[in-house]
Order: C-alpha cells, then sequence, then structure tokens
C-alpha cells in the first residue's frame, strides 16, 4: 500500500513541477563591451574614413564603420558579415554611435542572445544640424539572421522600450531603408 501512496504522491509532484516550469518565464538580462574609440583597434583609415575592430561578444565580432561624418556596424560571425547599415535604416545624416553596445540575453546563459542596442546620435535637426537626435537601434540577433529591427526615438523611457522588443516573444521584422 506504501508504494501505491508513493507513487500517486510522486505522480502529483512530477504533474505540479511540469505546470509550474511552464509558468515560469525566461528572465533577461544584458552584459555590456566598449566600442569607443579608445578601445578598438584601428584596421583602416585614410581621408574617405575607417574601420575599426572593437570587442567581441562570445562569437560575435564588432566593427565600427566611419565614412563622410556618419558611424555604422557591421557584426561578423563564423565568417559570415551583417552590415546593419544604419546609414540607410536609421538615418542618412551626420552621425555617431554611443559608446559601448549592450547585448540582451538570458540571464545566467549569453549564448541565448537576443540582440543588441547601441546609441545613435544623427544631425536630423535641418534648423540646427549642431543639435543630435539620440536614438536607440534594436537589432535581433538570431542564429541565422542579425538586422536592424527597431529605432526608438529620443524618450523618457527608451531603454525600457528598447529592452522590452527584445524580451518579446514575438517574431521581429528586420526594418527596409528609409524607415
Amino acid at each position: 500500500m506504501n508504494n501505491k501512496i508513493t507513487f500517486v504522491i510522486l505522480l502529483l509532484l512530477s504533474s505540479f513541477l511540469l505546470q509550474a516550469k511552464e509558468k515560469i518565464s525566461i528572465v533577461n538580462t544584458s552584459s555590456y563591451t566598449s566600442i569607443a574609440e579608445q578601445d578598438c583597434i584601428t584596421l583602416n583609415s585614410d581621408n574617405m574614413g575607417s574601420i575599426q575592430e572593437c570587442e567581441p561578444f562570445l562569437d560575435i565580432k564588432v566593427k565600427v564603420i566611419e565614412g563622410d561624418l556618419r558611424q555604422s556596424i557591421v557584426l561578423m560571425r563564423k565568417g559570415k558579415e551583417y552590415d546593419l547599415n544604419f546609414w540607410s535604416i536609421v538615418s542618412p545624416m551626420f552621425s555617431f554611435l554611443g559608446q559601448k553596445i549592450e547585448w540582451r540575453h538570458q540571464l545566467g546563459k549569453p549564448e541565448k542572445l537576443k540582440g543588441m542596442i547601441v546609441r545613435f546620435e544623427a544631425s536630423d535637426n535641418f534648423e540646427n544640424l549642431d543639435k543630435t537626435s539620440s536614438y536607440l537601434v534594436v537589432s535581433k540577433i538570431s542564429k541565422d539572421k542579425i538586422c536592424v529591427v527597431a529605432k526608438i526615438a529620443p524618450s523618457e523611457h527608451q531603454n525600457a522600450i528598447a529592452r522590452k522588443i527584445l524580451d518579446s516573444k514575438k517574431v521581429l521584422p528586420c526594418l527596409k531603408k528609409n524607415n
């Protein structure tokens, strides 16, 4: 009789644990790498622009591309380049990047990468080109795709909005040029 009670208790406990596991949501967090000029290695530089290799994240290499007073990022993974093309997707105006990349991933599992967030300052105020707009560019990173999925306009909660986009379970479509 004790074996039957033990079996029923174990069966109920297993069922409870399975249901509890399904209800647990995945918690994401962030890691950061520098793209500050002093922390990167210049690979190529001339009067047309420069290419700098910056701190990688896991197996993803980071290049900051500068040309015509505009900056963008190219990521490389397993020999394949992913040009994020900020000039065409975010803003064609004079621009510069923030000092770091925020890599969004599952808590305790950086290899479960969701994407990256980077600050992008664009001189898109035609009345005062010295004034910049501070966007956040959100890029998804999956096993076979890396692309820009959102451009977050300056706001009080723009960091939270950018993280929420990457933390969602929705399929994130890539932005096309001039969005």
